[in-house]
């Protein structure tokens, strides 16, 4: 017998009670419940009942259950079965995920924090019904929390950063994009607790100004993550002021924020030579010495976002294919001054020929079927986006398929109408978009 009543089975004692679980998840999961002879002969050697017993035990031990995620499962859950999970898990659960769970509110994640002392992780997005009260409660019982995400959580103040900064000093990660009540007051009370910051999500917090950087500068030394997309009342000022004091900054997104020019890209360049990926779609006033300087100072970069980089040419492309040659993934659309010749650099380059995985051209209007016989050297791409090229052919984009059959290319043909019938109103056909 694998499980007697004081649970002394010789496979407990040998086995993982972790694994123990997945053995018994994959037995109920995949024996033939439906057939009446396997059925009838589960019953007989007693196998069901002892899935049932075996079960209750590990389930209801709540040392096995240290990493929850109900996103997956089941997101319309109340509060008290949060309430009653934090009673069951207690100080061994370290990570639980409630993304999506509008209907948790403050009191049961008070509960939450009270009986769960040792959680790191915590996922709270898109919980729209909590407000600083539960910050509150992390704040005071939590003090181990390590990362925690609060996307869309709108009714978070700057008291809740206060709170989080005088009980929650070992956090590495905030999530507090489209919190739009947050202002620099909340991000200083912030930073002057939790200098250990390691990755900072900003989006959407559309009250934040220079200054808000600038306290982020001051003590938020290891940082290696921030994202300000959307932030728009940013400008170059507040990027110098992050470059020059956070220079271990590996990811940065800037999308949105219209007001930056060159002179963030310089700061860039002289401050941050381990940045992987820069996100800079809708600056529209970045030109292409910025990046050049860019590319001759950050060789490590993997990920570029330029979607509307609209002063931008085929001289980027040339400094990218040039210093960059771990360039992963690059994001050219609506860059309508890139023409074929930027393509041929980038495809004869190092990262063309062993790197890149994704590329962007969507509405490139000067980019031909030229430039996807050049693609032809990229042998490790796998997504094309190719959408209002207007000089770009389903027979270009055939022939380049023949070459690389394993990339997925995303194309738009103008719709193609036959003529009216004769004497009536005959059914008008198009042909639009096409994924090859």
């Amino acid at each position: 017998m694998v499980f007697s009543n004081n649970d002394e089975g010789l496979i407990n004692k040998k086995l993982p009670k972790e694994l123990l679980l997945r053995m018994l998840f994959s037995l109920l999961l995949n024996f033939t419940w439906s057939n009446p002879e396997c059925t009838k002969y589960v019953h007989s050697i007693g196998l069901d009942s002892f899935c049932n017993v075996a079960w209750n035990i590990l389930a209801l031990d709540g040392s096995n259950w240290q990493r929850i995620d109900l996103f997956n499962f089941q997101t319309d859950v109340e509060g008290r079965v949060v309430e009653n999970i934090s009673k069951r898990c207690g100080g061994f659960l370290r990570k639980l995920s409630l993304r999506g769970c509008i209907g948790v509110g403050d009191s049961s994640l008070k509960t939450f924090a009270q009986n769960c002392r040792n959680i790191e992780h915590l996922n709270l997005n898109g919980c729209t019904k909590i407000t600083d009260s539960t910050c509150y409660s992390l704040s005071r019982f939590c003090s181990k929390l390590k990362h925690l995400d609060l996307t869309s959580c709108v009714s978070i103040t700057n008291s809740s950063l206060k709170g989080i900064s005088e009980g929650c000093r070992n956090l590495e990660y905030l999530n507090l994009s489209w919190c739009d009540q947050i202002t620099k007051d909340g991000i200083e009370a912030l930073v002057r607790g939790c200098q250990g910051l390691k990755a900072l999500l900003l989006r959407g917090c559309t009250q934040l100004e220079d200054e808000a950087l600038k306290h982020i500068q001051n003590y938020c030394h290891e940082l290696v993550s921030l994202n300000l997309q959307s932030c728009s009342r940013i400008t170059d000022e507040g990027v110098v002021q992050i470059c020059r004091g956070c220079n271990q900054l590996q990811a940065l997104c800037l999308s949105g924020c219209g007001n930056l020019t060159d002179a963030s890209l310089t700061a860039l360049a002289l401050n941050c030579p381990r940045l992987q990926i820069l996100e800079a779609a809708r600056c529209s006033h970045l030109t292409d010495a910025g990046f050049t300087l860019l590319a001759r100072n950050c060789h490590d970069l993997e990920k570029m976002d330029l979607e509307e980089c609209i002063l931008i040419t085929d001289s980027t492309l040339i400094q990218l294919s040039v210093h960059c040659p771990n360039l992963q993934a690059l994001s050219l659309s609506h860059c309508e001054l890139i023409t074929d010749d930027g393509i041929l650099h980038l495809s004869n380059s190092t990262c063309g020929h062993e790197r890149l995985r994704v590329l962007e051209l969507d509405n490139c209007l000067l980019i031909t079927d030229v430039a996807l016989e050049h693609l032809e050297n990229c042998q490790g791409l796998e997504r094309l986006e190719l959408y209002d090229c207007q000089q770009v052919t389903r027979a270009g984009i055939k022939r380049m398929r023949a070459q690389l059959p394993h990339v997925k290319v995303h194309a738009y043909f103008a719709p193609v109408t036959p003529p009216t019938a004769v004497g009536g109103s005959g059914q008008r056909l198009c042909r639009c978009c096409v994924i090859l």
